[in-house]
């Protein structure tokens, strides 16, 4: 791809509404992510005997290994979302953009 076919694709609307889309996508799963790791941490950090207590009576399950689960378990979930948005919608956008410059439209 020369400069002016670069240029053509950076210029093109529907591209740049597709970088501003992921690029909002990925900073609000980033924010989440971060949000709900520092929350384990601070939990650990001043509220330690919360991490002890079981999660029913005579289990030998607590909160502590529940919530680790919980954050492992939401990180693949995100992680799904964006890759599913990714192979679709971002997609769908990038061969329209593609098409668009090979066809001579824009």
């Amino acid at each position: 791809m020369d400069n002016a076919q670069l240029q053509r694709v950076i210029n093109h609307p529907d591209f740049q509404a597709m970088a501003q889309k992921k690029s909002k996508l990925g900073t609000m799963f980033s924010i989440l992510t971060l949000f709900i790791y520092f929350s384990y941490i601070l939990l650990i950090a001043f509220n330690k005997p919360l991490f002890a207590i079981p999660i029913s009576a005579g289990a030998t399950t607590t909160v502590g290994v529940v919530l680790g689960i919980f954050i492992i378990v939401f990180c693949v979930v995100i992680t799904g979302i964006y890759v599913s948005k990714a192979n679709g919608e971002f997609d769908t956008l990038t061969k329209k953009v593609v098409d668009d410059i090979n066809n001579g439209k824009i």
